[in-house]
């Protein structure tokens, strides 16, 4: 799983997050949790099962590199949670930040993360940063793409991938 951990501010840069999922399950549960006390980073949209994530200028914290990871990734982009955190002995207790809606969506996503992944049909995640060559130093362009398809059998990963 590729993590980001640099920041921008006072910059030019620009970033990008960009998903298209087909998974049922996943689906039902963004829409089990879409009007709960959930502080949401973006909006997405859900059709069927076909889950629709393009928000302008956001850098997604962390980017799926195989299908086990996407809904830890997906739930990280879009509530700012972490499914490692389920696995605690001082959960939900020691994370105070978490409200009671945010720790009901990671149990049930945790409990059911074989299911959940079980159901992804399909993964098109492409994510990027870029930096003006004048604010370039730390911060570098960057720019992955994951696409899975389970009909197809295919799994890919490509980091800098072509803009």
């Amino acid at each position: 799983m590729k993590i980001r951990t640099d920041f921008v501010t006072n910059s030019s840069s620009s970033s990008f997050a960009v998903i298209h999922m087909k998974s049922k399950e996943i689906a039902k549960l963004l829409e089990k949790y879409r009007d709960a006390d959930i502080p949401w980073n973006v909006m997405f949209e859900v059709e069927g099962d076909e889950i629709d994530i393009d928000p302008e200028d956001f850098m997604s914290p962390q980017d799926p590199t195989k299908v086990e990871e996407v809904l830890e990734c997906l739930l990280m982009l879009l509530a700012e949670v972490n499914l490692e955190d389920v696995s605690s002995p001082d959960f939900p207790k020691g994370f105070y930040y978490y409200n009671e809606d945010q720790v009901a969506l990671m149990q049930e996503a945790f409990e059911n993360r074989k299911h959940l992944t079980d159901s992804i049909q399909s993964v098109s995640w492409d994510a990027g940063l870029w930096v003006p060559p004048e604010e370039e130093g730390e911060l570098q362009n960057t720019h992955v793409r994951f696409f899975y398809d389970r009909e197809k059998g295919s799994s890919e990963f490509v980091e800098d991938a072509e803009w």
